[in-house]
């Protein structure tokens, strides 16, 4: 079965898509993804670029290939330092 595939995130340097159990998600370079949090573990595989990090209160430099594991209720904040290419798992 081919289905269509929904953006649920378009804005300046910012794309989305819900592939229904993952999220695809491309930066533009200087995008950020704004603090937030889920009420659930999250876990995102950057397969491409680099992009600063912070999760809770501490801030790192992330290069791909990573698999960054986020807590429940942890805040978190993404800021692409090179144009980034990344899989979010809900």
């Amino acid at each position: 079965m081919l289905e269509k595939v929904k953006i649920i995130e378009e804005s300046e340097g910012i794309i989305a898509y819900d592939c229904d159990r993952v999220y695809y998600v491309r930066l533009k370079k200087g995008a950020t993804l704004s603090d937030h949090s889920h009420n659930h573990e999250e876990i995102v595989f950057l397969m491409e670029g680099e992009a600063e990090m912070i999760l809770g209160d501490k801030t790192e430099i992330v290069k791909a290939p990573a698999q960054l594991v986020i807590p429940e209720n942890v805040y978190h904040k993404f800021t692409a330092l090179t144009d980034c290419v990344g899989l979010e798992l809900k």
